[in-house]
Formats: structure tokens, sequence, C-alpha cells
């Protein structure tokens, strides 16, 4: 696989910052960047990836040019993950990554609900995020995503959306029985 020579930070700037300009601390691509860095380094939860940026706040300012020598709290972070924008997010990453373009790939798809996203978990009318992947064995890497909020949207709906963007010969897919329905 080839390596990319853009950088990471230079790639997350194309997502797009979906914050009103007045209040904006921070900026999207180097909040997003300390995220990264932050899951990659095995920080994943809101609080771990809060801790991860509060202990490594001197040298993240610094490297990342900062104005402020603070760092956005967990709260913030899962503010920010709760609203951008999953597709450009996971194009940027890709980019960065350099996955190539090439058939004859086998993509296993499926939904997940993401853990601190419930809403009205006292109800009949629960709602939650969703996010549906194609991931790739070959390249161990999730190539689509699609995001959807349980109360407004199914799986099958979502699953046809990231099918269309996939509409390239030589894939292999794996989906769970719940797709093996026949269109009324």
């Amino acid at each position: 696989m080839e390596t990319s020579s853009i950088s990471l930070l230079a790639c997350l700037r194309e997502v797009p910052d979906f914050r009103r300009a007045q209040g904006r601390r921070y900026p999207l691509a180097e909040t997003l960047s300390m995220i990264v860095m932050s899951i990659m380094s095995g920080y994943c939860a809101y609080r771990e990836i809060g801790r991860f940026l509060q202990n490594n706040r001197e040298v993240l300012a610094s490297c990342l040019e900062l104005n402020r020598k603070q760092v956005p709290s967990y709260i913030t972070i899962r503010q920010l993950l709760m609203h951008v924008d999953f597709k450009a997010l996971a194009q940027a990453f890709r980019r960065w990554v350099g996955v190539p373009d090439q058939g004859g790939r086998w993509l296993s798809i499926d939904g997940k609900s993401l853990k601190s996203t419930v809403r009205e978990h006292d109800n009949e009318q629960q709602n939650f995020v969703v996010l549906v992947s194609a991931f790739c064995q070959q390249t161990g890497l999730v190539e689509e995503v699609e995001r959807f909020d349980n109360g407004q949207q199914s799986e099958i709906s979502s699953v046809r959306a990231l099918l269309s963007r996939l509409q390239q010969r030589g894939l292999l897919l794996t989906l769970d029985a719940l797709h093996c329905q026949k269109k009324q």
C-alpha cells in the first residue's frame, strides 16, 4: 500500500466545521487530530480522551501551534464527535491513509449503536446513534460509514445508501441476516 505524503492535519482541514463562529475556542482540524492521537494511543472513551489531552496539553499545544495553552474538555470532545460530519471525517482519514481504490475487495457491513448516545432511555421512544460501516478485510480499514438516528431511520435503509456509494464490480459483501429480505 502506498503511503500518503499529505499530513493528517491537512486532510482533517477538509472536514466542514458545523459550529457557529461565536464561542469557538479550538480549531476543528487540530481538535480532531488530538482525538485521533488519543485513540491511536489507546484512549477511546470521552473521559479517557479528555485525560489524554490534559496530560499532554503542553506538547499538543506546541506541536499543533495552538494559540491557547488549554485543550478541549471531554464534554467538548463528546459534542464535537456527536455532530461532526462522519462521512467527511472518514473520507479525510482515508485520504491521509492513502487507501487505494481497487476491485476484488471483501467488505463486511454491519451496524453498531454508539455508547453514550442514548436519549429518552426511560421510555419506549428511546433513540440512539448507529454507525453502519463497510470494513475491508484486506486493508483492515473502514471504507465507508453511514450514520443514522435509530428513531428516524433503519439499518436497512442506511445499508442501501451505503451500497449505493459502493457501486463497484468485484466486491464480495457480507451482511447479517437482517438484509436477506425481498424488496416489496
